[in-house]
């Protein structure tokens, strides 16, 4: 059986003083240009979603007729970058305990300092550490180790922020601005109460930043998950090469994908989180605050599962209760399935139960805009429908041809709660 650390989350920090020099000598370089392109492609991403957030915030509040609730696009900008500050600083309290150069005063002053700013400094700690490779293969491992670290607070950042504003923004521009969409999508003769020769003013016209900020956010948070994915399974794989030998390749045994995979693994997690935005906002417009009963009782059974997942080695702890919770948030929107063991099975069910809540979703809309005659009362459930489908055929895709382990039924089987987080096919195996 592998070895189990006390960790209260996915990502652990581990002190250079753990590391073994036998296993990092025998490690392949770990930052490459990919991996810079990768951390280039990340911050601008991260700095543009910033700003966006921003100018959302500040037309909200500058509209003459501002939308109900809009005090929620500040509270789904502020508390997510505390919580992942506050996050960052028990691992940064955990990182000074372990290694005297990192307890440093300056260090807690930069962690105080720029806490909404958080997966930055991770960013920059992981360059660092790359840079340092050549020198110590050590770094290289560190690296990824950072970068699976700055995933979590991405994590943290984007789906209980960007997620919640991307349903915010799709209620208001989208399902509430139904007829200006009619209007720019078919003409003014295409509402009912407009005749052939009918002048319709839009109150503010459909413009490209309205569509762009929606699937720039769309595609932030499938570019996150993705990339949290993919450094995960690295690290896992550095960590416990031993139960990896039988595959086939270098880029199977350490967790790398091919850029086909990764656009393949990004693609499905943005349909599928698409589908899911598109549910919530929908369920949002037409019953109000209903959509809390739906997503409170949802995140609590994602809390469980989690719990599930990651308690069956040392029991409860406060700190690792707090992480499930989080993490069950974030799997409203998307699974991560980082923890190895059955994964297949754990990724059916959870299909399962979104195809349900969507299934649900839309019948609650169809239920309110029945007879309405709104431009979207036909088409956004079926759409949403249909975005879910190419989501699981891109995934299906994706674990059928692309995943490093190619997993199959015969050797995995459908348990979803493996207490080996390691991903052995075969625990008692070499």
């Amino acid at each position: 059986m592998p070895f189990k650390r006390d960790r209260d989350d996915y990502a652990q920090h581990h002190p250079k003083s753990s590391r073994s020099s036998s296993s990092s000598t025998t490690t392949p370089p770990q930052f490459t240009w990919l991996e810079r392109l990768w951390i280039v492609v990340v911050s601008l991403s991260y700095v543009l979603g910033y700003c966006i957030q921003i100018s959302i915030i500040a037309e909200r509040f500058s509209l003459e007729e501002p939308p109900a609730n809009r005090s929620l696009y500040v509270i789904f900008f502020l508390l997510p970058h505390l919580t992942a500050g506050l996050k960052n600083l028990q691992y940064h309290y955990r990182e000074a305990s372990e290694e005297e150069d990192e307890g440093s005063s300056m260090g807690w002053i930069i962690n105080i300092i720029f806490l909404p700013f958080s997966p930055m400094i991770r960013m920059v700690r992981a360059f660092r550490y790359g840079l340092g490779e050549k020198n110590d293969p050590d770094d290289g491992i560190r690296f990824v180790d950072e970068m699976v670290t700055a995933g979590v607070l991405r994590l943290f950042e984007v789906f209980l922020g960007d997620g919640p504003t991307l349903t915010l923004l799709m209620r208001d521009d989208v399902w509430g601005r139904s007829d200006d969409w009619s209007v720019q999508i078919m003409g003014p003769s295409n509402l009912i109460r407009c005749g052939p020769a009918c002048q319709y003013d839009m109150q503010k016209p459909i413009n490209f930043w309205t569509i762009f900020r929606m699937l720039f956010l769309l595609s932030k948070m499938a570019q996150c998950v993705t990339f949290y994915l993919v450094i995960v399974k690295r690290l896992q794989r550095l960590e416990h090469h031993e139960y990896y030998r039988h595959l086939k390749g270098p880029n199977a045994r350490q967790g790398r994908l091919n850029i086909f995979a990764t656009l393949l693994l990004y693609l499905a997690h943005f349909f599928f989180i698409g589908s899911r935005i598109m549910g919530y906002s929908m369920v949002s417009f037409t019953w109000g605050a209903w959509i809390y009963l739906i997503i409170g009782g949802h995140w609590l059974l994602n809390t469980a599962w989690h719990l599930i997942t990651v308690l069956k080695s040392e029991g409860l702890k406060a700190s690792r209760s707090v992480s499930s919770l989080i993490m069950g948030g974030i799997w409203l929107i998307t699974l991560t399935n980082e923890q190895g063991g059955r994964q297949l099975g754990r990724f059916i069910i959870y299909y399962s139960l979104a195809f349900a809540e969507s299934a649900i979703c839309g019948w609650l809309w169809h239920t309110a805009m029945n007879g309405s005659g709104d431009f979207f009362a036909v088409k956004a459930p079926f759409a949403t429908l249909v975005v879910f489908m190419i989501a699981v055929v891109a995934h299906l895709l994706y674990y059928a041809l692309c995943h490093p382990g190619s997993p199959s039924l015969s050797s995995r089987g459908f348990l979803c709660c493996s207490g080996n987080r390691w991903d052995p096919i075969d625990e008692d195996g070499p």
